[in-house]
């Protein structure tokens, strides 16, 4: 199925809220031929809208519950709409296989193709829409999306992008006009927090938060107890993640604005 009709899915969503779709990612690259049909899952709040919306793309562990369940959860809480990007299930994978080829540009295509889904859809203010990533995520905003500034030549682009324990070191060119960009790293995560700082003082267009205490995927109860590929230690935390929370509201109401509609 390419994509589920927008009266067709407002009626799905008035009785559930949650829908899985189908949607064609975006050509982004000079050499793209191919349009692939990306997997998501779509979650709104009560009402009509128009509503803000966030773009989620997962992390190395692919499409767990942290993306498909607590964060939309939590946005539909306050107003705004997630759209869950299944990269790697769309494509045969659960988690990140070794090695990946071509996955920041798959990432980003389908980040894309997201965002000009949404753009389409009656309950979107399609002038309010973010991209969230987490850890890999985080990583191909950092160094794909913003540096490919894809956006210089679209119509349409996110307002804002938010990266959560991202590794802060492949931050590529951040040049006077991007994306605003918000980066929150775990003290405890030996492979990103030093970077994260680091970016902090010489980016200081940049929002930076480390938060104290806090490992890697902090925010995923499913990883937590688990080492990751990269040897970083899992653990959830609820404080962590409510400070997250916190900052990732605040952060999008400043770019995004109020929600309009309900």
């Amino acid at each position: 199925m390419l994509s589920i009709v927008p009266a067709i899915l407002a009626l799905a969503l008035a009785g559930c809220q949650t829908a899985s779709i189908s949607f064609p990612n975006a050509k982004i690259f000079a050499h793209d031929r191919k349009v692939e049909i990306v997997s998501g899952l779509l979650s709104k709040p009560d009402g009509n809208g128009p509503f803000p919306a966030v773009v989620l793309l997962h992390s190395c562990g692919g499409f767990t519950s942290h993306v498909t369940r607590d964060w939309p959860d939590y946005f539909a809480g306050i107003g705004y709409v997630t759209l869950s990007v299944d990269t790697f299930g769309t494509r045969g994978y659960q988690r990140c296989p070794n090695p990946y080829q071509g996955a920041d540009g798959a990432f980003v295509k389908d980040a894309y193709g997201a965002l000009d889904y949404l753009a389409t859809q009656p309950f979107i203010d399609r002038n309010k829409i973010a991209v969230m990533g987490f850890s890999l995520g985080a990583g191909v905003i950092n160094n794909a999306l913003i540096p490919l500034r894809a956006r210089a030549r679209r119509e349409l682009d996110f307002k804002a992008a938010i990266a959560l324990y991202g590794r802060c070191n492949n931050i590529g060119p951040y040049p006077k006009g991007s994306i605003p960009l918000m980066e929150i790293g775990a003290e405890n995560d030996t492979a990103t927090a030093p970077h994260c700082e680091y970016v902090g003082k010489w980016h200081p267009e940049i929002e930076v938060h480390i938060l104290e205490g806090a490992y890697h995927a902090f925010d995923s109860s499913e990883a937590s107890g688990k080492i990751d590929d990269a040897g970083n230690r899992m653990e959830y935390s609820w404080e962590a993640t409510k400070k997250a929370r916190d900052l990732v509201r605040a952060f999008l109401a400043k770019h995004l604005g109020a929600r309009a509609g309900s």
